[in-house]
């Protein structure tokens, strides 16, 4: 392998409303399905990776690595068995088809919830905290696209699933149910809130062989309804544990921000529990269970984890140590180690701070809710 590669860019594409990119991670452009494998954006990053440059839009995970030893490049190498390819050949698509979700995350954008933009033009004074956001309610992919998608299924060999949150989404039932009528052998990557109610999910999921769920889980009980808005921690706990016994595949992916940093603790804990159900003969994730992933959170600035007032600085150092003592996986700890490190190297940004508080006071206010409660033993 060359000295830092890749996979992604030469066998996956992320489409969304605001265009096709090599990833989740790099910039989006307004291009069809049928055009990226020839766009001089993406040639241009495949030559960078295969003279072992880092490029400079791949500069996220470059510091999620120093900072954690893993980011979703290292992910993708592991997936694709350390392969090195020269050619391009879409054979997995990250399908973000629409925003529509019932959540608004306080971490999230009205580019993936619709209920998000919503709010901004019932309250013009949150407009100030979001770069960009749909002209409409809800932003789709385009038609090319999605038809690009239904055309090449038979020679997809993984397609994941987001939005929005798809278990709401009308169009990705069908897609779905056109899998396991027609595609069985193509790996769908669910990536969901698993706050579901339908027997569909249920049922699919054990019909379905080839099934991955990820879902994401950033902080449990209370503080859930606060920073995910329209939470019912109870259901979600509820399905989060049925997945970990009955789905094939199972993660968590839980995203670290100055909102759930201090409650970190509960999370780990409710990570291990899930672990403990997903182990084989009880789940099916043999001997280790489900991987419990975590992503600290580098943007927005103001939700960066490390953003935090001069009181709470040292406070998180304290507490995070703390939790070292947990019964902790490699990943986990190694996650802690370097977020430890991240916030005790942290210098206080009075107006980062304050553009914080500024944001959640403002949500608190909307939605009647008060974000002080994830800060509460400490302050």
């Amino acid at each position: 392998m060359s000295e830092w590669y890749c996979p992604l860019p030469f066998r996956h594409a992320y489409i969304e409303s605001a265009g096709i990119a090599a990833c989740c991670q790099t910039p989006r452009y307004q291009v069809t399905l049928d055009e990226w494998p020839t766009h001089p954006a993406l040639i241009e990053l495949q030559q960078e990776l295969l003279n072992g440059n880092k490029p400079k839009i791949c500069q996220d995970c470059v510091r999620q690595e120093q900072a954690y030893g893993t980011s979703l490049r290292t992910n993708s190498n592991q997936d694709y068995d350390n392969q090195v390819f020269t050619d391009t050949r879409l054979e997995f698509i990250d399908f973000r088809s629409i925003n529509i979700c019932n959540f608004k995350c306080r971490s999230c954008n009205p580019v993936f919830s619709h209920g998000i933009t919503q709010e901004i033009n019932h309250y013009p004074e949150l407009q100030r905290f979001f770069n960009r956001a749909p002209s409409t309610k809800t932003a789709s992919v385009t038609d090319d696209n999605i038809d690009w998608i239904m055309r090449n299924l038979g020679s997809l060999k993984r397609i994941m699933l987001t939005g929005g949150e798809p278990t709401v989404i009308p169009g990705v039932r069908e897609l779905i149910k056109t899998i396991k009528q027609n595609y069985k052998d193509i790996q769908v990557l669910i990536t969901s809130n698993a706050s579901f109610q339908d027997d569909f999910w249920f049922e699919i999921t054990e019909q379905l062989p080839n099934l991955h769920w990820t879902v994401s889980i950033d902080a449990v009980g209370p503080s859930a309804e606060v920073v995910r808005h329209g939470s019912n921690w109870t259901v979600i706990e509820r399905n989060v544990a049925w997945l970990a016994q009955h789905a094939n595949s199972l993660d968590i992916n839980s995203v670290v921000s100055n909102l759930t940093v201090f409650g970190i603790k509960p999370l780990l804990e409710f990570g291990r529990h899930m672990q403990r159900l997903s182990v084989t003969p009880v789940g099916r994730h043999g001997d280790l269970g489900c991987r419990h992933q975590f992503f600290v959170c580098q943007r927005p600035y103001h939700l960066a984890a490390d953003n935090l007032s001069e009181e709470l600085l040292p406070l998180a150092v304290d507490y995070l140590e703390s939790c070292l003592t947990l019964d902790l996986d490699d990943e986990q700890r190694n996650m802690l180690t370097g977020l430890i490190a991240q916030v005790n190297s942290a210098k206080f940004d009075p107006t980062l701070w304050e553009r914080s508080q500024s944001y959640n006071q403002t949500l608190d206010q909307i939605r009647h809710e008060n974000h002080l409660i994830l800060y509460k033993a400490h302050i």
